[in-house]
């Protein structure tokens, strides 16, 4: 072969691995926060309600990723519309629900305020990791990993809530 048919090959060799390299790369997913591992993401539904003079019910689509400590929550409607996102760490909180934005001290404060009573957050990782780690003031009636439901009620506090988790499967 001649050394012209031999350099256009060479070029379109590189050119075919030149594309490959830059369509994976543009192919990765976004790399997720250092503090999160693959057993530290949870999807599914979630539905809290919480009985009172006026009931409230909130039921959403969810994307949970982190700890206990330091977390992202957001929550879609059905049409996949965001509803609200909820980030924390040790030392704050913050709520972005629409075009408000709203910060806190920590994270029982911002589920305090959007939901009148904070939410048994240690526990709840717990649970999503299989383990029926008690609270006191809650009861956890239903863990079924297997099915990937998870059910807690308030026992002592008024108005009462309800929290039911559907995950999804991995």
């Amino acid at each position: 072969m001649s050394e012209r048919v031999l350099s256009a090959r060479r070029l379109y060799a590189a050119f075919l691995v030149s594309a490959c390299v830059l369509l994976t790369a543009c192919s990765t997913s976004p790399k997720r926060q250092e503090y999160v591992t693959p057993n530290d993401v949870w999807e599914g539904r979630i539905s809290v309600q919480v009985a009172g003079d006026t009931p409230q019910r909130l039921s959403a689509d969810f994307f949970l990723e982190g700890t206990a400590r330091r977390a992202s929550l957001t929550l879609n409607s059905p049409l996949g519309t965001r509803l609200a996102r909820m980030q924390w760490d040790a030392t704050s909180a913050t709520l972005e629900a629409g075009d408000q934005k709203r910060s806190f001290d920590s994270v029982d404060a911002m589920t305090n305020a959007s939901l009148g009573g904070a939410l048994p957050m240690q526990a709840l990782f717990a649970w999503l990791h299989g383990r029926p780690e008690t609270v006191p003031g809650w009861e956890l009636q239903t863990l079924d990993m297997l099915h990937g439901r998870i059910r807690a009620r308030s026992m002592d506090r008024t108005p009462s809530v309800q929290l039911d988790l559907v995950l999804e499967p991995r």
